[in-house]
């Protein structure tokens, strides 16, 4: 289940990606990424140290 979840603007619901980060900061708790959408509006996200090192195995074996 939330290996479904994506990164996607709160305002206008558009899809979120690395062209968006602008800022990434990790502490004890996690990675927050902040995303500017380009409704000028920004997204914050928190993940887990765990969720992070499993998503980039995932991008590592993407060809």
């Amino acid at each position: 289940m939330l290996e479904q979840l994506s990164c996607t603007c709160d305002r206008c619901e558009t899809p979120l990606g690395d062209e968006q980060l602008i800022l990434s900061m990790t502490t004890d708790a996690g990675t927050r990424r902040a995303y500017e959408c380009s409704c000028r509006a920004v997204t914050i996200t928190v993940v887990g140290d765990e969720a992070v090192q499993r998503a980039e195995r995932a991008d590592e074996r993407r060809p």
